[in-house]
């Protein structure tokens, strides 16, 4: 697997919501996939047809339906020969969608997980799920998760669902960072500060765009990601990147 990354393309694309498919020369890594046509989702036009068969890896930061979904978890337990590390409090669920146990890593917190080789790493960070208003969720499971991940020289921070918390502040040279600028995660004034204190050079937005919004959604489906990329500096304007569904970005690896 080392050979399949080195001098190789390292590419982002955005599948909604807070999925992502990294694309680092022949491997292929989903974070939080929900690939599903539902009512609910807006639309699945522009998503690679092979997100599901060509996984290789599959990271989930939580149990909630948008980023561990049970349909897509099912396909690609049955259509790819990935693995997929979870946090303990999806370990059940993922089990129970048709993933035989040995193709799992159950995440822990600041255990870093040689995924591919020893110099594609994933570490899992912790993660508190926010409410309305910014409140922390009475339910918030403890081992949710973020994921750091490190491959080809680069680093690569997704913060899951969560709010602001102490230990965002001492990732170490955060290359790509995910934002999340919804009421339930980070909004904008902890984006902000997350966006300053780390100084990423590729900002992306992400939770947003991808369901219909309701009243009693709002407040996880809406981003304020407009209004947080006004407040930016024009420095980190510059590394703003805010993709279309489906849209491919390459990172420069030298």
């Amino acid at each position: 697997m080392t050979e399949a990354i080195r001098d190789a393309e390292y590419t982002v694309c955005w599948i909604g919501n807070a999925g992502w498919l990294l694309r680092l020369g022949l491997i292929n890594v989903l974070i939080d996939p929900d690939l599903e046509n539902s009512k609910e989702r807006k639309s699945l036009v522009g998503i690679p047809e092979d997100c599901v068969s060509g996984a290789d890896a599959v990271l989930v930061t939580h149990e909630h339906g948008d980023h561990l979904n049970v349909p897509t978890i099912s396909r690609l337990a049955v259509e790819s020969d990935c693995r997929f590390i979870v946090p303990a409090s999806c370990l059940h669920t993922v089990i129970k969608a048709g993933v035989a146990e040995q193709r799992i890593i159950v995440a822990q917190h600041d255990k870093t997980i040689e995924l591919f080789s020893h110099d594609f790493t994933v570490t899992p960070k912790p993660a508190v799920h926010g409410a309305p208003f910014g409140a922390v969720h009475k339910h918030y499971h403890t081992a949710d998760c973020g994921y750091l991940i490190s491959a080809m020289g680069i680093t690569l921070f997704h913060p899951g669902d969560t709010v602001l918390l102490e230990e965002h502040f001492y990732l170490p040279n955060v290359d790509i960072l995910m934002v999340s600028p919804t009421e339930h995660n980070t909004n904008v004034d902890q984006s902000l500060i997350l966006i300053e204190k780390l100084d990423p050079k590729y900002i992306f937005p992400q939770h947003r765009d991808t369901y219909v919004e309701t009243d009693s959604n709002y407040f996880w489906t809406h981003a304020n990601d407009k209004e947080l990329y006004e407040v930016l500096g024009d420095k980190f304007k510059k590394r703003w990147h805010s993709l279309k569904q489906g849209e491919f970005f390459t990172i420069p690896t030298f």
